[in-house]
């Protein structure tokens, strides 16, 4: 509330009066900013996660600028948490206690995730996630405070085990970095590749910044698997794919992705032409909405949108409506119950809040890397789409019909 504000409350009776007052509180709120934290790894091997997020965010608040959230402006607040669950629990704490969030987006790794979730009943914020692929958050680990928009790590799986399953490859090799992003998508793919009455023929978990994948890609020859299935973090996939193209296994075995991310495609460039797999958002769908969101990103940033830029995108869009629809982003409770059940025309098309366990069904993409000389660089081509009811697993589980 402005002094001279105040002080026609004062002048009215005191600052109790004003409790008897709504129009002068109704124009305090109005000035207040409703704040977004975004506890995102700024800075390390994941960092291109959380710029992705900040991008988003930065395009979302231009876009809303003018009429902001109930007529009120929108502030994100930036935490750096380097990707580690601690940090990502500390800083989380330092926007909520300090800084007076009652929404926090942006964090990057599942682990960090986990970590922030648990703590989200206690604090009474909502926590959504954009980014976050471990099956658990919205299984043995959901709370009513976590809200998944994006693609989990499962459904990414269960997307790309559908397109194998008519494929000609049988025989796989998975490798997940490990930590529960990892390892949830090299389960469900086991899980679902058997299914298929495919094998995997063996499986490993690198530590999460591994330089040197040699005796990994070893591992794969030995294998004889004619595919190998991926969930490896940004940088993470980087460097493998570049290593397994040096040793000439990509030319034995078929590279396929949990999520096919257009960072790789710039940094990994021709070598990764051919890759196939799941991708959360591919900045190629051609919806209208999409084709316009592209346009107006590229014309902020100077490159094209990733997947967690897409998805953050949505759910920042998302999150504003259901808070329109709410009237207030003061009761978190009212926000959540305004959520359930609620559905979005999203820039891949349309999605569905569960009320069971607050996953998003939404469709399902496998890509694949190729050339198009409208681009710089490599970028995806959507080979398969499969509707949402197809790849969502069963409520609060991270199985699948």
């Amino acid at each position: 509330m402005r002094r001279r504000e105040f002080l026609k409350v004062a002048a009215t009776g005191g600052l109790g009066a004003s409790l008897g007052v709504p129009v002068y509180l109704r124009q305090a709120w109005a000035q207040n900013p409703i704040k977004i934290g975004m506890p995102a790894a700024l800075s390390g091997g994941n960092a291109q996660y959380g710029i992705q997020a900040k991008r988003a965010a930065e395009l979302f608040a231009k876009d809303i600028k003018a009429k902001g959230i109930l007529g009120r402006p929108v502030e994100f607040i930036y935490e750096d948490t380097a990707g580690d669950p601690a940090t990502a629990v500390r800083k989380a704490q330092k926007l909520v206690e300090k800084d007076g969030v009652k929404f926090l987006t942006g964090v990057v790794l599942s682990s960090e995730a986990l970590a922030v979730s648990a703590k989200c009943p206690e604090w009474k914020v909502i926590f959504m996630s954009t980014i976050n692929g471990a099956g658990a958050l919205t299984a043995k680990s959901f709370n009513r405070y976590f809200f998944r928009v994006n693609t989990s790590g499962p459904m990414g799986a269960r997307a790309i085990s559908l397109y194998l399953a008519e494929a000609p490859l049988k025989r796989f090799f998975a490798l997940g970095s490990d930590y529960a992003w990892g390892r949830d998508s090299v389960m469900s793919f086991e899980s679902q590749i058997t299914a298929a009455k495919k094998e995997v023929v063996g499986k490993d978990f690198p530590p999460v910044g591994t330089k040197d994948f040699a005796s990994y890609i070893a591992k794969v020859r030995q294998s004889r698997a004619q595919g190998c299935y991926l969930a490896l973090p940004g940088q993470d996939a980087t460097i493998f794919l570049k290593q397994a193209h040096q040793f000439g296994i990509t030319r034995e075995v078929k590279p396929i992705m949990e999520i096919v991310e257009l960072e790789n495609m710039k940094t990994v460039g021709e070598a990764m032409v051919g890759t196939i797999g799941s991708s959360r958002y591919p900045f190629t769908v051609d919806t209208p909405k999409n084709r316009d969101f592209v346009k107006r990103f590229h014309d902020m940033h100077g490159t094209y949108p990733d997947m967690f830029d897409g998805e953050t995108y949505e759910g920042l869009e998302w999150l504003a409506q259901v808070i329109q629809k709410a009237d207030t982003a003061e009761d978190v409770d009212k926000v959540i119950e305004a959520w359930e059940g609620s559905s979005y025309e999203g820039l891949e098309g349309p999605f569905l809040m569960r009320k069971c366990d607050h996953q998003a069904v939404q469709l399902g993409f496998v890509v694949e890397v190729v050339n198009d000389p409208k681009y710089p660089h490599p970028v995806p081509k959507i080979l398969a789409t499969y509707p949402g009811d197809k790849v969502t697993p069963k409520c609060r589980t991270e199985e699948f019909a």
